[in-house]
């Protein structure tokens, strides 16, 4: 049992394993950043979408007068 304890120790842990560790034992914290993370996608997909749309229709406007 002292050999586990010992390799469980944080100093000898990098700091990935750690993290690893928080989100494992707290799922919360993986969650918060998953949603903000979800909100900035929506976002940029947003942008992106109203930016072709508005090119689309100043392209549809320009060929309808020729």
């Amino acid at each position: 049992m002292q050999k586990a304890d010992e390799l469980m120790s944080l100093e000898h842990m990098t700091e990935s394993e750690i993290l690893r560790a928080i989100r494992y034992l707290d799922p919360d914290f993986s969650a918060e950043r998953t949603g903000a993370d979800a909100g900035t996608v929506l976002g940029i997909s947003l942008t992106l979408t109203t930016a072709l749309a508005g090119a689309l229709v100043y392209i549809g406007l320009y060929l309808r007068t020729l």
